[in-house]
């Protein structure tokens, strides 16, 4: 099974990162159900992060939410995508200190969207986002797609600002921007 080539395939820290503000949850939820889709590595990592020591408090119910309404997750099963994942997951992670499952879901995700020709990886992981527009799939933060959904007058300010606010509460956001920041193009490491 591959996402079609309008589909949208959140990453954990996106998942993580909508489930706690459940406005905005919602909103993400009701218009891109059907064509909102996850990649079995991102279930899986959402499933370790809630039973490590010390477990990641959102992850629980970040992986419900997405159960709730992403459908049954994409995977890579043969050698030669397997093989493309890990080149992407490691493209991701150069340089750093990550955990050799870390970045697993994203690199997945940009795999399949490269083999369908088309769709959009959601994901708040800044080399994640640059690792899939060197590979010409298309990313965007859940920032990013809450400015095109502000410009086109489809989520209310205040709600931009709210989600903005829980980011910034919950240490997922260093970036003090605002709904009229967004409105004005000013995304910042978020674009």
């Amino acid at each position: 099974m591959t996402p079609s080539r309008d589909a949208l395939l959140f990453d954990t820290c996106a998942i993580i990162n909508l489930s706690y503000c459940s406005p905005v949850a919602t909103l993400f939820r009701d218009r891109y159900k059907g064509r909102g889709g996850w990649a079995e590595a991102v279930r899986l990592e959402l499933t370790r992060q809630r039973t490590r020591k010390p477990p990641h408090p959102q992850a629980g119910r970040a992986c419900n939410w997405a159960k709730s309404w992403l459908g049954e997750p994409f995977r890579v099963t043969d050698a030669e995508g397997q093989a493309a994942v890990v080149e992407i997951q490691e493209s991701i992670s150069l340089g750093s200190d990550d955990d050799s499952l870390d970045h697993l879901g994203e690199a997945v995700s940009i795999h399949l969207l490269s083999a369908a020709g088309g769709g959009r990886l959601i994901s708040d992981d800044h080399g994640a986002r640059d690792a899939a527009r060197s590979r010409r799939v298309k990313a965007a933060s859940t920032v990013g797609v809450l400015a095109e959904l502000l410009s086109r007058g489809l989520v209310a300010p205040e709600s931009v600002d709210t989600y903005l606010t829980v980011l910034r509460a919950q240490e997922r956001m260093r970036v003090p921007l605002t709904a009229i920041d967004l409105l004005g193009g000013s995304l910042a490491s978020w674009a």
